[in-house]
């Protein structure tokens, strides 16, 4: 018996100490955004096909039927192990961070595809060292399309407009905005939107055109305001947490970084430029009265605008950042496209 246990004992530990190399990782991906989305569809999903391609099957994202929970809970959800990846909205969850309200900053693009690349640049320059994303692995950021003004009431051609109206917003950048041009702002996340409207809760919404279309808020807003440049946006990280990525293999971790970061980016920003495109088109067939901000108005929201982006700069400061020198080098980046 002892002549036979040492060979099956040696076999069975060169069998353990293959696994890592054909054992598969499989990340479980949450998502609150119909799965027609074309940030899934032209993206994420895309996105997760390459990591089982470019790791030889030994890492899969397997993208849930059904979100885990509401989407202001898929940070907690990823640090507490629920979840292995997901695309989060640091908005969602104000005061726990900081760095991505500079990609939402008004007036600077209308274009989402070079938010997001520049955003990426500007990160890894500047914010990765402030370690804000602490538990998660961070593989890619994206913005919205710039941020428009809807309402089912009237017409907003000025500032004075404004006053009153209970406008759901997505973030405290646009919360504190919309405040200090006289709305009443409403957070709530996207998927209550089409609720809150319809029962008179909210009067209006600022987002780009995208969600007009992936939300179905066509039939419960009238009037809309394009701002050129875009009011705000909101921004999304593609996150996966740290205790998942430590499962993966160095080798796989590369191959997965090689595709991910600003060229993930860059592919899903493409697919907001669609999204925003069939929105606007779906605005146009509902009979959405649509304006573009005059001088006056711009000009209101600019103002307004001044303070805050003085106090982001002081936050950033606090964080060891030249928030001074991380919005030039984002404008620098933008005006690359």
């Amino acid at each position: 018996m002892k002549r036979h246990a040492i060979p099956a004992l040696v076999v069975g530990s060169l069998s353990l100490l293959g696994m890592p190399a054909s054992a598969q990782v499989e990340l479980r991906y949450s998502s609150w955004d119909p799965p027609s989305h074309e940030m899934r569809a032209n993206g994420v999903h895309i996105w997760a096909q390459q990591i089982e391609k470019v790791t030889n099957g030994r890492v899969k994202v397997r993208i849930l039927p059904k979100p885990v929970g509401a989407p202001p809970a898929h940070h907690d959800l990823l640090i507490d192990g629920a979840i292995d990846a997901a695309n989060i909205i640091p908005g969602y969850t104000p005061g726990r961070f900081l760095f991505h309200k500079l990609m939402e900053f008004p007036f600077v693009s209308d274009d989402p595809e070079a938010r997001a690349v520049a955003f990426w640049r500007v990160h890894s320059r500047f914010f990765d060292k402030a370690d804000e994303l602490a538990g998660l692995k961070l593989l890619g950021v994206w913005c919205t399309d710039g941020g428009a003004i809807h309402n089912q009431k009237r017409p907003v051609t000025s500032a004075a407009d404004l006053s009153g109206l209970k406008m759901r917003v997505a973030n405290d950048t646009i919360g504190k905005l919309a405040n200090s041009l006289g709305a009443s702002p409403l957070f709530a996340p996207i998927t209550q939107v089409h609720d809150l409207l319809s029962k008179g809760v909210a009067d209006g919404i600022f987002v780009g055109p995208e969600a007009i279309k992936n939300f179905k808020l066509n039939k419960v807003l009238k009037y809309t305001t394009i701002v050129p440049g875009g009011m705000f946006t909101t921004g999304f990280y593609l996150t996966v947490s740290k205790k998942a990525w430590d499962r993966i293999q160095p080798a796989d971790q590369k191959a997965i970084v090689d595709i991910s970061g600003e060229k993930v980016s860059q592919m899903v920003g493409k697919a907001w430029k669609t999204a925003n495109q069939r929105g606007l088109e779906l605005m146009k067939a509902s009979g959405f009265e649509i304006r573009t901000a005059d001088a006056k108005l711009i000009d209101s929201i600019n103002k307004a605008w001044a303070p805050l982006e003085a106090e982001w700069v002081a936050d950033a400061k606090k964080k060891g950042v030249d928030g001074v020198a991380a919005i030039a080098a984002y404008k620098a980046e933008l005006a690359k496209f």
